[in-house]
Parts: C-alpha cells; structure tokens; sequence
C-alpha cells in the first residue's frame, strides 16, 4: 500500500486544478444555457409579433369565474419604498389558475370580459382588467400581456359574490 502524504503545497496544486475545473465547466454551461435562452426568447418574439393572416377567431378560452378580481387600487400593497402584490391579488391569481388552462399561446389575442359585480356600488369597470389579465399571464394561458391587441370590458348585471365571464380569442 502506498502512502498518501501531500505537502502542503502539492495539496493546494491538486486543489486549484479542481477550481479551475469546476470554473470552466460552470462558465461552458452558462454560456450555452444562456444562448438556449436567448434562441427561446428570440423564438418567443417572433411568434409574438406574428399575426394570423386567417383572419379566422379561434376560440381559446372561454369560462365563468364566479368572483371579481381586486380594482387597480388594491392591486398594490406598499411597505416603505417596496410594492408587492396584496393579499386579494394573490388569491385571485390562485383561483384564475386552477380554472384556466397552462396554454402558454404567443399568439395575438382578443379578450372580452364581462364583469358581474355583487352590488350596484359605482365602480370603474378599467380598474378591473389589470388584475384580470395579469392572472391570465401568471396562470399560463398566453406568455405576455403585451399579446392583447383587442380588449373589449362589459358591465354585466348584478350576481351575488360576483362573476367574471371571461373569453379569449387568437386573432
């Protein structure tokens, strides 16, 4: 049997051959995980950018939530110079996304919501549609909301505890 006594000096040799080893195979790997990121991102783009030369709607969503997101004015928590998403808003998106399907579309997109608010209280229906579509990208359905380039908002009539009736179209 061999005796495996190093000097300090031959440790610390064998020790900064395995850095640098390590060093490279992390710098490799991030360069070609960077690069696979960028071909995605650029692939995510130019399918964003396409239109549909159809001119054919097809029908990607449509379904019935049966309560109304938080209004713009809730949307936003502040704690000193930090703003988050409030409580309402992360349960909102909590339901929006065991209802609506992961699709992850980068299609261009119509959206068409009816807002059924539990009261007749004087409300601005604009103040809605962030949290609306912001849970429609956080849940998967498209990849961007830069991707709506058709937005139509109805008032519907009064339903207990709310509803949004919600339908979402490629154009």
């Amino acid at each position: 049997m061999s005796n495996l006594c190093w000097s300090e000096n031959q440790l610390e040799v064998h020790l900064n051959r395995h850095k640098l080893r390590k060093d490279f195979a992390t710098a490799q790997f991030k360069t070609k995980n960077d690069a696979r990121v960028q071909d995605a991102q650029q692939n995510a783009t130019q399918a964003i950018t396409a239109q549909n030369t159809t001119h054919q709607e097809k029908t990607i969503l449509d379904c019935e939530i049966a309560t109304i997101p938080p209004s713009v004015n809730h949307y936003w928590v502040a704690s000193g110079k930090r703003r988050y998403l409030s409580d309402k808003a992360r349960d909102f998106h909590d339901v929006v996304s065991m209802l609506v399907p992961r699709i992850n579309t980068a299609a261009r997109l119509k959206l068409d919501v009816t807002f059924h608010f539990p009261n007749r209280l004087r409300r601005d229906i604009d103040n809605y549609l962030k949290a609306t579509i912001d849970s429609l990208v956080k849940c998967g359905l498209c990849v961007d909301d830069e991707q709506f380039d058709e937005l139509i908002v109805r008032r519907g009539d009064v339903v207990k505890g709310g509803l949004i009736k919600i339908k979402v179209l490629e154009i």
